[in-house]
């Protein structure tokens, strides 16, 4: 209703009055303050509607302008979280560039240095101009350059933020691997993964109530998942695979939601939901091992503890280094468990030392060393492991330095997670390792240091309180990369 329509609707309903006639009292009697007072009360009314109508377009206003508000602050997020990530992939891009080079290219591949290691100190000039260097663990920079000055502007002068972080995907175990046929190498580094006595509890058989299946089982239906043929693979409990046979979708004809296996790779990693046996326990202890996107070797630099632990379990000689069954079970040992899960941590802990730039400056120039571990590692490294060949030789030390391994379990976030301040107490002397060695043979056929060619990157960007987060994973192994996932919220 406009404000014409309300002096008109005032208007009538004064004429019905003044005509109206009440049957005994003639229109003489009537008073002419009660005549008034009808009067104001029709303003009244007439007022309290006009308010009614105002305040509900004022309403309407402000939630169109708060709506408008919001739909532009989501806007500028997102395209912020999109040049963050167009940054992070124009960075990531240029580390193969330079290893084209004629003149750093053999440089960047003899130093093993990574672009993205670094990533959060290039993204800093990118938004403000300004490159600094602080000191780790306390309030003093070493060293500041306004680019401002040589002509540089920066890219981050109005408001809100945004932020690129990239983890690269090797360090993983492929699932996607078994898509080919099921192969004993690649096995055998799931079950030294899993053989720790301190899982048992998660493939717990024989507890009542448990819906669980026992550890081949569970890699059995893995296994059958993603591989091409319709056949049930069968492993025993020396994780030998065994002649298979019989229907594989057989583990989930009796499950609520009738489904067969997919017979094809997994998408995301996510889908090992589906595979029966996976459920939130397994994939909190093992989730952030496993990758679907195409990882083959397990790089050093970049593998958790429980990755580490398995390629170390597989390299490990036993008792009667000829006698393959016993050499497949030592981790299943809990004392040789404790001793090779004790040196993952270790090697993890060092991994995290080097890998921080900040570490590497302040022990190369506040502490005055020249290496992270003397006489093991070159001078002034500044990756964890250049080649295969350095990680055994810094493996060697901590078992033989009784310094070198509670010195890097400091670091190690696997090691405080489960140890805390028990960490310190653990010595190589102590664990008995002066008696563990290794295979090399295998030990290297199993593990890689080379430049990593896939990265999940999370770019997040914001404006005016709302945030957009864009998770992406790029493939490197084509030229300017390949999108391999996308998701926004």
């Amino acid at each position: 209703m406009n404000v014409t329509s309300c002096h008109r609707l005032a208007r009538r309903c004064a004429k019905f009055w003044n005509a109206f006639e009440y049957p005994i009292v003639s229109e003489k009697h009537m008073s002419k303050g009660r005549r008034r007072g009808v009067a104001l009360l029709l303003v009244m009314t007439y007022i309290a509607i006009m308010s009614a109508t105002i305040l509900s377009g004022f309403m309407n206003s402000q939630v169109s302008f708060t709506i408008s508000a919001n739909v532009r602050d989501d806007l500028k997020a997102y395209y912020k979280a999109k040049s963050a990530l167009n940054l992070g992939r124009l960075m990531l891009t240029y580390q193969y560039e330079l290893e084209q080079d004629e003149f750093f290219g053999q440089r960047l591949k003899r130093s093993n240095f990574q672009l993205y290691q670094i990533m959060d100190l290039l993204m800093t000039p990118f938004k403000t101009g300004i490159i600094s260097v602080d000191v780790p663990n306390a309030n003093r920079t070493i060293a500041s350059y306004n680019l401002k000055e040589a002509g540089v502007d920066a890219m981050g002068d109005e408001t809100g933020d945004y932020n690129v972080k990239v983890f690269p995907e090797a360090g993983r175990i492929n699932v996607n691997k078994f898509n080919t046929g099921a192969k004993q190498k690649d096995l055998y580094e799931l079950c030294m993964m899993m053989a720790s006595p301190e899982y048992d509890d998660l493939f717990n058989t024989r507890e009542a109530g448990a819906n669980r299946l026992s550890r081949m089982e569970l890699l059995a239906a893995l296994i059958d998942w993603v591989d091409t043929d319709s056949e049930k693979t069968f492993i025993n409990d020396k994780c030998e695979l065994e002649e298979s046979g019989g229907d594989e979708s057989s583990l989930y004809v009796d499950q609520r939601k009738k489904y067969k296996v997919k017979n094809a790779k997994f998408t995301t990693l996510d889908e090992l939901y589906e595979v029966a046996g996976f459920g939130d326990d397994i994939m909190e202890a093992f989730g952030e091992t496993l990758t679907v996107y195409p990882v083959e070797k397990i790089n050093v630099n970049l593998a958790s503890a429980k990755v580490l632990y398995s390629a170390l379990c597989n390299a490990v000689d036993s008792e009667k280094s000829g006698n393959r069954d016993n050499k497949i079970w030592a981790c299943a040992d809990p004392t040789t468990s404790t001793q090779l899960f004790a040196l993952a941590m270790a090697l993890e802990g060092y991994q995290q030392f080097v890998s921080n730039p900040m570490n590497l400056l302040y022990l190369y120039t506040v502490e005055n060393e020249t290496s992270v571990m003397p006489g093991v590692v070159p001078n002034g490294t500044v990756v964890p492991f250049r080649t295969v060949s350095e990680f055994y030789k810094v493996l060697q030390a901590m078992i033989s330095d009784a310094e070198q391994l509670p010195k890097f379990l400091l670091y190690s976030p696997t090691a405080y997670a489960l140890f805390g301040d028990r960490v310190l107490s653990m010595t190589s002397a102590g664990l008995g390792l002066s008696n563990l060695t290794f295979n090399t043979t295998e030990l290297y056929a199993n593990i890689t240091t080379a430049s990593p060619r896939v990265f999940r990157v999370v770019a997040v960007g914001e404006y005016g309180g709302t945030k957009r987060t864009l998770t992406t994973v790029i493939d490197f192994n084509t030229t300017g990369g390949k999108y391999l996932y996308w998701r926004e919220y």
